[in-house]
């Protein structure tokens, strides 16, 4: 029921935000802005001058007036090269080229200087060393800074951490997220593309696909990073927040196709293989990237289309411990003839999978001895294996594979010099080698992760003085974790098998990730439905900014199906003697259960300059953030332990 009011009090929002009377900053998450003074050499303001922009890229134009301050402005531009054209008559014309960033507001002020108005001075303007239209510890990465800093892998989340207060997360206890803001956990960040929320909702951390990377970095623009964001559009995460927007196209057809590639012949051996004794390991790494973008129609719709991907294999360097044949002939001869003889074919099937291991040749006894008990149980004083060896050892290197690709595509069409739109949409499609067994390639864990998104951004001017920006999003993405053919895999082996006071390698499906549990399946299925409105108006020396945002996820966890065949876990003496300590195993009703959550937001801002030196900002917003509901009336169910 509460979901169901906030989406009222959202609709209300979004239908009185045209008709509120106030005045508003030009930036906002997904655009920038350009304002500025307009004088003569005097210094004294200039009203009613014509001040008219253009975008360099697609020719859009808007136009504006001074106001009684002498001041314009121009709110929620998308990120680009602009000319601000300013005129008045008995002044020369005035034409700066200057670049607008994402999140930020350009300075673009204008001294006129009397002359004919076909005189034109023409100005390139930089941007300041000093962001100080507002208090944000904010970078912003430009086109060029993402084309060459080195980053392999092309993580876009890897860029924020050359900004301010930022840090690599080298967390070793387990937590999330790539990179720390000024010691805040790593998973307060939040990810928008576009001005839509690109967190993983389930684990709070940046999104990504089945290579565990955020791919997309040929499509990005420009990347902000707001490491303290103290205006208003910013909120709802204590961390950095970090915000893409996306290449558009524009009049000229321009576009660019990249390849790289890492091969075994230009890497080393593994140290642990190469003390082994082991060979170097296959590996061959691809990845690509290619886009076009280009008009539809000149000056009025633009397309560009982005796909990128990458193929790598991998060897993992595994250390495997398997049965002596002196412990197989003793379990299969003579123990369990004496304590379970019909156990005798099961034990002949495992026995089979350990002989039949990739690598086993190279497999070493482990040294048994009274002062080094390697055996457990079966290893201790008076037992057949005290000082003979019950397992070997050896390290072996087992090849699998990631792939992941994805194509996007986003269309811009001005309707007129009031009404633009632009619609984005992404397919990404992978397959993850979560887990590789080092006895069995049945035994593996994969993940095929699709993801699929789109968006819909509107920006409407209603006056040159107001203005409204308003997006609409939805996304999807699967990433459930099991085998590709359980069936098989139990039929080669129908439990997990461990022995709790021995190394002798786990067996069975899925079991180096957790030896005492069948951890798999498990993931989640989520769609993330989400509304953004800002609204900017200007009033004589103040600037108001007002908006809302709205996001709902619906989960699907499949947590409950974890652990739905069984577990075992033995000493290496029980193991011997055909028993078992602790058998495992959860019997759910449904293996997934769907949950919701939702998060929204709203701020107001007003910014008073008081002179051209002071300008002072007060800014309100209030986030709330849902906790979880079950949809389904879920509910725990204890797990059932056999102990022997």
């Amino acid at each position: 029921m509460r979901g169901k009011q906030y989406l009222k009090y959202l609709v209300l929002y979004s239908l009185i935000l045209p008709v509120i009377c106030g005045a508003v900053k030009a930036q906002s998450i997904v655009t920038g802005g350009i304002s500025g003074t307009v004088t003569d050499a005097s210094g004294a303001v200039i009203t009613d001058a014509r001040v008219t922009l253009v975008n360099e890229a697609t020719q859009e134009t808007q136009a504006a007036i001074t106001g009684l301050a002498g001041t314009y402005q121009f709110p929620l531009l998308k990120p680009g090269k602009y000319s601000v054209t300013v005129e008045k008559a008995g002044f020369r014309r005035i034409v700066d080229k200057s670049e607008v960033l994402l999140g930020q507001t350009t300075t673009v002020n204008a001294k006129l200087e009397i002359g004919e108005a076909t005189q034109t001075i023409e100005i390139t303007g930089s941007a300041p060393l000093l962001q100080t239209e507002d208090g944000n510890i904010a970078s912003n990465i430009d086109l060029r800074t993402l084309e060459n800093i080195p980053n392999p892998g092309g993580d876009l989340s890897y860029v924020a951490q050359i900004s301010p207060g930022v840090t690599m997360n080298t967390s070793n206890g387990g937590g999330y997220g790539n990179f720390t803001a000024f010691g805040l956990p790593a998973t307060a960040n939040l990810f928008t593309v576009n001005g839509n929320d690109y967190n993983d909702p389930f684990l709070n951390l940046n999104n990504s696909g089945a290579s565990n990377l955020l791919l997309g970095s040929n499509e990005v623009q420009e990347v902000a990073v707001v490491s303290n964001g103290y205006t208003g559009q910013y909120g709802r995460q204590a961390g950095a927040q970090v915000d893409y927007t996306t290449k558009s196209g524009g009049n000229a057809f321009h576009g660019d196709a990249l390849y790289y590639w890492n091969g075994s012949a230009l890497n080393a051996n593994d140290f642990f293989l190469n003390a082994g004794g082991s060979p170097r390991p296959f590996e061959n790494n691809n990845q690509w990237a290619a886009s076009l973008g280009g008009p539809i129609k000149k000056n009025k719709a633009f397309f560009f289309i982005n796909t990128e991907g990458l193929r790598y294999t991998f060897g993992s360097s595994t250390q495997v411990f398997v049965p002596t044949p002196a412990l197989e002939n003793y379990i299969l001869t003579t123990s369990l003839p004496a304590s379970n003889a019909a156990a005798i074919p099961f034990y002949q099937q495992i026995f089979n999978l350990y002989n039949s291991a990739p690598g086993i040749g190279n497999a070493q006894p482990v040294a048994q001895n009274p002062g080094s008990n390697t055996c457990g149980g079966l290893g201790t004083a008076g037992q057949p294996f005290a000082t003979t060896s019950c397992l070997e050892q050896y390290r072996v290197s087992v090849p699998n594979g990631n792939r992941e690709w994805l194509l996007s595509g986003r269309v811009d069409y001005e309707f007129s010099e009031k009404d633009r739109i632009f619609g984005r949409v992404k397919f990404d499609r992978g397959n993850q080698p979560t887990y590789t067994d080092p006895i069995n390639p049945v035994f593996n864990i994969q993940s095929n992760q699709p993801q699929n998104e789109g968006q819909l951004n509107y920006t409407h001017v209603f006056s040159p003085r107001v203005v409204n920006n308003f997006i609409g999003s939805v996304l999807y993405y699967s990433a459930l974790f099991q085998s590709p053919n359980l069936s098989s895999a139990l039929s080669s082996f129908p439990f997990i098998l461990n022995t709790n006071d021995t190394s002798l390698t786990p067996l069975g499906s899925g079991s180096g990730a957790d030896p005492f549990f069948a951890l798999y399946p498990q993931g989640r299925n989520v769609t993330q439905w989400q509304l953004v409105d800002d609204l900017s108006i200007e009033r004589g020396k103040h600037t108001f900014k007002l908006g809302v945002n709205f996001r709902r996820d619906d989960v699907s966890s499949f947590t409950a199906g974890e652990g739905s065949f069984p577990a075992i876990q033995s000493s290496m003496l029980d193991f011997a003697n055909g028993s078992a300590d602790v058998i495992r195993q959860n019997f759910a009703i449904h293996n997934s259960q769907p949950l919701a959550f939702y998060s929204v937001g709203f701020y107001f801002q007003d910014e008073f300059r008081v002179n051209s030196k002071l300008k002072l900002t007060l800014a309100l917003r209030a986030d709330r953030n849902s906790g979880g509901s079950c949809q389904s009336n879920c509910v725990a169910r204890p797990t059932c332990h056999l102990i022997n």
